[in-house]
């Protein structure tokens, strides 16, 4: 039998079939993994979270060699300048949504928006017991500047040689911007505000973001985007 000793967070209680819960052990491979720098711990078994406010049971797979980034983590919910404001990426406290959440924003596993993703991200937070303000900060921050991926679909067919025909379709994915000082300024901005009591509502906090970033072509389009010709520089992603 293999033996895994860095760290195990064992099941919870069962819970009534409306309630929220979270499903198996958390269990990081190799020993240690989370000191070594630039390193992605790997799940040694599979982690599930349901949430009750969507009904969906969100599963982050065991680690298994060949399969992308899925089966692994590296902290990325939580990156080193925010450390500060939230803790260290590897918190037990909220360490199982951070798990979840950064399985669902690997491109290989963009099963659902990165709206409802990073919604689940909240509500695995506060399941968990985790700070109401301290859970509103975490999700601002990856609303405003977390992964964001939305469906490119072809333009209409409208006839021979018309612009708006385009063959390409797919997905446009742009990475965290967490190193933007801008977006950092409004992230800790907004932890002074809900540290100071003031309750804000997720929508809130969702407009708070796009209000930040405006002109960010993810708050400007829903969970697809048709492609307006073969010219069209929306599909490519924020360098």
């Amino acid at each position: 039998m293999l033996k895994h000793t860095l760290l195990t967070i064992g099941l919870l209680t069962a819970t009534p079939a409306s309630a929220d819960w979270f499903k198996g052990n958390l269990v990081l491979t190799p020993p240690d993994c989370q000191k070594l720098p630039g390193y992605a711990c790997r799940l040694a078994e599979p982690l599930q979270y349901h949430s009750s406010e969507t009904g969906l049971t969100w599963q982050a797979d065991q680690w298994q060699d060949g399969n992308g980034q899925s089966g692994t983590t590296d902290g990325a919910s939580i990156p080193l300048w925010a450390q500060k404001i939230i803790g260290d990426p590897y918190d037990e406290s909220y360490l199982k949504a951070a798990v979840i959440h950064d399985h669902y924003c690997y491109k290989e596993n963009h099963v659902r928006s990165w709206r409802q993703t990073h919604r689940m991200f909240y509500t695995a937070l506060t399941h968990l017991g985790l700070p109401r303000a301290k859970a509103k900060v975490m999700y601002f921050a990856v609303y405003l500047a977390g992964p964001k991926w939305v469906d490119i679909v072809p333009g209409e067919d409208c006839g021979e040689n018309c612009v708006k025909n385009i063959p390409y379709s797919g997905i446009r994915l742009d990475s965290d911007r967490f190193d933007d000082q801008e977006l950092q300024a409004q992230i800790s901005a907004m932890n002074m505000r809900l540290s100071a009591g003031d309750e804000l509502s997720l929508e809130e906090l969702e407009a708070a973001a796009e209000r930040a970033d405006s002109d960010d072509f993810f708050y400007r389009n829903g969970d697809t985007y048709e492609a307006k010709g073969a010219g069209d520089v929306e599909v490519i992603p924020r360098s």
